[in-house]
């Protein structure tokens, strides 16, 4: 009987251990993703490096920014389009994307391609 307790005891500590570094891992993990999401949504960075390659994206009117992240993705000139909506959102840009034929670069970063969007950009080059 004293055998069996004792047992007993041991194996809840194993599973109490086994539990606890469970735990741990699925917090390391989870702030893990955390900081690289995070670190995207804060992040500049360019797809490739300069000179990069030219695409041309043709943006319609009844285009949602959700289908022109989308093409951006696809094309190859942003990483994710979930994130470039964030970023979208927290910047001034959102609502400024403006319909339209533009020559992108692959080595632009996403505030570029924003500012470019927007018709920013242009209007810079004019004045």
């Amino acid at each position: 009987m004293k055998t069996q307790k004792v047992m007993l005891s041991a194996c809840l500590f194993i599973l109490r251990l086994a539990i606890f570094v469970l735990v741990i891992i699925g917090i390391y993990r989870l702030g893990e993703y955390a900081y690289s999401y995070g670190y995207s949504l804060v992040s500049n960075e360019a797809m490739d490096l300069k000179p990069g390659k030219d695409m041309r994206v043709v943006l319609t009117s009844d285009m949602t920014v959700k289908e022109a992240a989308q093409l951006l993705e696809r094309r190859g000139l942003i990483r994710d389009a979930d994130i470039f909506r964030i970023q979208l959102k927290i910047s001034k840009y959102e609502e400024l994307i403006k319909p339209g034929e533009y020559v992108l670069n692959t080595s632009m970063t996403p505030k570029e391609l924003m500012k470019i969007l927007s018709g920013e950009e242009e209007e810079d080059e004019e004045e």
